[in-house]
């Protein structure tokens, strides 16, 4: 059996994305852009995201591509943004089938009908294509939510993470790695994943104090309550990241329910660790990650 430090080093491994990974990855965007140029008038097109930032964690799902449309499709930018990601699930649907291309509110998702998300996969489960034009220094990318076109500055997102990590000895994307999975095993209790991320650019200051269990504990508290105080796009140009649950008390309610209850097992499994009941600690924290948190 591991100690609880140990099995917190094997986590943190675990949820590294691999070469392969990132090889599937490389892949399947290539073929998407090859894909969706047969039928539109793309400049280019690039990966995004929790990916980039390297805060995305294994199985590789959602992962986002950015693709940006030329001049031909500038009409789109007149009309609702369920236009444009209607016509690209169109153009995607014949490849993936019905079943697995569907619009969201901000992309299309492409599903490729891999492994579950608690499962080790060594390949991309799904992609959300994210269409977008220029616009100066950001793009614009649809949001059939709010029925507008939004801004958003990718590459902002990724020097926030850069310097968070920087400051926190260079844990901060492992631990917020670590919170996502505990947010994925949960079912998403904060909605979207990216809110944990900039939750976490405020809540985890350093200085870092070597151990994961505790800045979890402490993250978990602080979030509890805090929640509620809206929580705005690092980049201050879109929207704000919490407004799914700003918008809607009862996610926003079990939302923090579900902060608090993470809080009391952090509490417990290091009340149990100080007892000497380092197995039990062990699965207290597994029923907060899941099965790839191992005790052995």
């Amino acid at each position: 059996m591991l100690t609880v430090e140990e099995a917190f080093k094997k986590f943190k491994s675990r949820l590294e994305i691999s070469g392969t990974e990132q090889s599937a990855a490389s892949r399947r965007q290539k073929t998407i852009r090859e894909q969706l140029n047969e039928e539109l008038d793309i400049e280019s097109d690039f990966l995004t995201g929790a990916y980039v930032r390297d805060t995305k964690t294994k199985p590789l799902r959602d992962v986002d591509i950015l693709i940006v449309l030329g001049p031909d499709e500038a009409d789109y930018r007149s009309e609702h943004p369920a236009s444009v990601l209607d016509r690209i699930r169109e153009v995607l649907v014949p490849y993936y089938g019905e079943h697995r291309v569907r619009t969201d509110r901000r992309c299309v998702r492409v599903d490729f009908g891999l492994s579950s998300v608690d499962d080790v996969s060594e390949d991309v489960m799904s992609f959300d294509v994210v269409p977008a034009f220029a616009a100066g220094d950001n793009f614009e990318i649809p949001d059939d939510m709010l029925g507008i076109w939004i801004a958003t500055n990718p590459q902002a997102h990724a020097t926030s993470a850069t310097e968070a990590n920087k400051a926190f000895a260079n844990q901060w994307k492992p631990v917020v790695k670590m919170l996502k999975q505990w947010n994925r095993h949960h079912g998403g209790t904060l909605e979207p994943s990216f809110l944990v991320e900039v939750l976490a650019l405020r809540l985890l200051d350093g200085p870092w104090s070597g151990s994961y269990p505790y800045e979890i504990r402490q993250f978990f508290a602080s979030a509890g309550d805090r929640l509620a105080e809206g929580w705005a796009d690092p980049a201050k140009v879109g929207p704000p990241v919490s407004d799914v649950l700003d918008s809607d008390p009862g996610k926003m309610a079990a939302a923090r329910t579900g902060l608090r209850e993470a809080e009391a097992a952090c509490t417990e499994a290091l009340r149990l660790e100080r007892a000497g009941q380092v197995g039990n600690a062990l699965t207290t924290w597994q029923s907060l990650f899941g099965p790839l948190f191992t005790k052995s």
